[in-house]
This record gives C-alpha cells, sequence and structure tokens, in this order.
C-alpha cells in the first residue's frame, strides 16, 4: 500500500472516531456550561503538542525530510503548546483576556495545523521514514482537528448570563 493512502486511512478513521467521541460524549458534557469553564478540557489537548517537537530532535525523522519543514513543525507546534498554557492559566486565574489569548491560540494552532499538512503533501513527506511523527500525525493531529472545532464552536456559540454562570458554579 502506498505511505500515502496508508495515511489517509488512519488520518480518517482517527478523525471519525475523534469526531463521534467529540459529538456524543464531550460535546453534550460541556455545553450546559460556561464558555470559560468548557472551553479549559478542549485546550488541555493543545497544550500537549509539545509533542509536535519531537520532529526537532536528532534522528526522529529521515534525514531526507526538509529541515525547513522540520523546524516550521516542531516551532509551530511549540509555539501553540505555548499558547495553550498561558490561555488555560488565564482561564484558571479569570483574566480579562483570557478569551482573546484561546482566539490567539486556535487560530494560531488551526493555521499551523493546516500549513502543515500543505507543505507535507508539497515535500512529500509521508515517503520518508517518520518514526513516532507517523503516529502523532494519523492519531493525535485529527484529535487537535477536532478539538479545534469545538473551541470555534464555544467562542463563536451564545455565552451563559452570569446568573447562569454563577448557579453552575455552586
Amino acid at each position: 500500500m502506498e505511505p500515502i493512502a496508508l495515511f489517509g486511512i488512519q488520518f480518517t478513521m482517527s478523525l471519525v472516531a475523534y469526531g463521534l467521541i467529540a459529538f456524543w460524549y464531550v460535546v453534550p458534557r460541556l455545553s450546559g456550561l460556561p464558555r470559560e469553564v468548557a472551553l479549559v478540557p478542549l485546550l488541555w489537548i493543545h497544550a500537549f503538542r509539545i509533542v509536535g517537537g519531537t520532529i526537532l530532535a536528532p534522528g526522529a525523522v529521515d534525514a531526507g525530510v526538509p529541515t525547513q519543514f522540520r523546524v516550521m513543525i516542531g516551532y509551530g507546534d511549540l509555539a501553540t503548546a505555548a499558547l495553550a498554557l498561558l490561555a488555560l492559566v488565564a482561564l484558571r486565574a479569570r483574566f480579562r483576556g483570557a478569551i482573546a489569548l484561546v482566539w490567539l491560540c486556535v487560530v494560531v494552532g488551526m493555521l499551523d495545523t493546516v500549513n502543515a499538512i500543505i507543505q507535507s503533501m508539497r515535500d512529500s513527506v509521508f515517503t520518508y521514514p517518520l518514526g513516532v511523527n507517523w503516529v502523532i500525525v494519523a492519531i493525535y493531529v485529527p484529535a487537535l482537528l477536532v478539538s479545534s472545532l469545538l473551541i470555534f464552536m464555544r467562542l463563536l456559540g451564545p455565552d451563559r448570563s452570569p446568573t447562569e454562570n454563577s448557579a453552575l458554579a455552586r
């Protein structure tokens, strides 16, 4: 089987599985919560984008994978993870700009992910030995995409009123 076909099957199945988990279990559980509270578990998965930095480690992928691609992926993921941690702390501390930090994190993360997908196709990255990075892209990236979708849905959807928020906090 061609590597890109195998990757496509794995990525699609992971995306479908995470989508089902999200809409069967996560959305119903978070739907009654205030936006700031519901965003926290959705952001945690982005805090672990540090795993994308693995591609920067010597020998993590084949030497034929372009250095520019590895740097873009590694530092993009590390930056998004840092933004996620910052947004989580801001939400926890009830910082006024917390929602703006969530927006920054999810937009930067989505741009990074979309760019990585485009560049990986352009550079035919899936024809090289990728080691654990294959698993990261085939299993973890779909989770990031689903989480990002849920974050966008919460950011763009209506928020609960302060009265409802205080009632839920009890």
